[in-house]
């Protein structure tokens, strides 16, 4: 298991695309990560394809995505509100210390 750390990156997971994040906290504990969603800038010109190479910044502070995401039962969790105000903590699957976007254009 990787572990989070300020100033590194971090990659979440998706059926087949990756999303890249700059890690901003990660608490005393370990337990408890804020995640803000890079700005991913295609560099290759590749196109539709699978060789795929990004450069990352960070988006204007009033637009960036902010995630927190916390380690319960187990696993990593993703804190959001659902639509009758509770509390949610959806499974994600994520890697630290690595930043790396990619799109699938088959799926």
């Amino acid at each position: 298991m990787s572990v989070p750390e300020v100033g590194k990156g971090a990659t979440i997971l998706h059926w087949s695309d990756r999303s890249a994040y700059f890690v901003n906290f990660v608490s005393a504990d370990g337990k408890k990560v804020i995640l803000e969603r890079a700005k991913a800038v295609r560099t290759d010109g590749n196109g539709m394809c699978d060789s795929q190479q990004y450069m990352y910044e960070r988006a204007n502070s009033s637009t960036a995505e902010i995630v927190t995401i916390v380690f319960r039962h187990g696993k990593w969790r993703e804190v959001s509100t659902g639509w009758d105000g509770k509390t949610n903590y959806d499974p994600i699957r994520i890697i630290f210390g690595t930043m790396q976007e990619y799109y699938d254009y088959s799926f």
